[in-house]
């Protein structure tokens, strides 16, 4: 029988793998594989199945036609008229937006890949390799550790 879990790399998992060894299963039945994190690069567009919220195109269109409204109002008064002014203003307001929100997601990765300088400060998966009268035990030392997630796999 195998059982697997996931972990964030902490202190945690290496208490588990420890007390599972205490108890008698060796280092030939336990085994992590550490997850590296992949860096996602900024998109322009979100897609239906792939979304995280940090879309540029949404806010920026909306920014835009907030001041193209804004831009056709004093349209009237000004000297080339609304229309004019409205078609500036959507572009002016979604340029300054895509601008801002560019600079802002450059300075949020500068601060992310400094928080995150560790090479394997991602995810670890361990799979232990046990008998059936030993299951129930394995699962209670790694909830008690804080384990992410628990599977049992039965041979």
């Amino acid at each position: 029988m195998y059982i697997i879990a996931t972990y964030n790399h902490s202190l945690y998992l290496e208490v588990a793998i420890a007390q599972l060894e205490e108890q008698g299963l060796g280092k030939d039945k336990i085994m992590a594989v550490p997850l590296k994190r992949q860096q996602s690069s900024g998109w322009i567009f979100d897609s239906i199945n792939e979304t995280d919220g940090a879309s540029l195109l949404g806010g920026a269109l909306a920014f835009g036609t907030a001041t193209m409204v804004l831009a056709t109002i004093y349209g009237f008064v000004w000297y080339w008229g609304p229309i004019i002014w409205g078609i500036i203003g959507f572009f002016a307001g979604t340029s300054l937006w895509l601008v801002i929100s560019i600079i802002a997601m450059q300075k949020k990765r500068a601060q992310r890949i400094t928080l995150t300088s560790r090479a394997d400060c991602g995810e670890v998966v361990l799979i232990i390799r046990c008998e059936e009268p030993q299951a129930q035990f394995v699962k209670d030392v790694l909830l008690s550790n804080m384990a992410l997630a628990i599977g049992t796999l039965e041979r």
